[in-house]
């Protein structure tokens, strides 16, 4: 997996991708989103990765519509983490369970801290509550 650690990485990876002009672009709005983070600092990597992947589920939303937003997914891909499939949670929150975890804060807060952005909140949600009434 690519990341981008630094504004900067994004600004020399643009300026790399001006004859691409899709991706190139989408680096110009990537810049802008990050620009309009709420932080009086550099923003950190954690940050940056959060605007690429919300860019990302974008561009994945409009790809039947756009072809633009197809060439962008195919570019996006390779700075997201590969997400765990449900059977993937489903374990990780039985073993979870089985070392006494008991409430739902405790489920997210050990999913958050060991694989943010690989999984699907509303999903492990769904499957902690079907595993503790089962």
């Amino acid at each position: 997996m690519k990341k981008f650690n630094t504004v900067q990485e994004i600004q020399l990876e643009r300026a790399n991708q001006r004859e691409n002009k899709i991706i190139y672009t989408l680096l110009g709005v990537l810049l802008g989103e990050i620009d309009r983070l709420p932080t009086r600092d550099e923003p950190t990597a954690d940050q940056i990765y959060s605007v690429v992947k919300k860019m990302y589920d974008n561009a994945k939303e409009m790809a039947p519509f756009k072809m633009e937003a197809l060439a962008e997914v195919e570019y996006l891909k390779d700075y997201i983490k590969e997400q765990l499939t449900t059977d993937q949670l489903t374990t990780i929150i039985q073993e979870l369970v089985a070392t006494g975890f008991s409430n739902m804060g405790q489920f997210m807060q050990h999913l958050n801290s060991n694989y943010k952005g690989q999984f699907d909140g509303k999903l492990a949600s769904s499957i902690v509550n079907k595993i503790l009434k089962g």
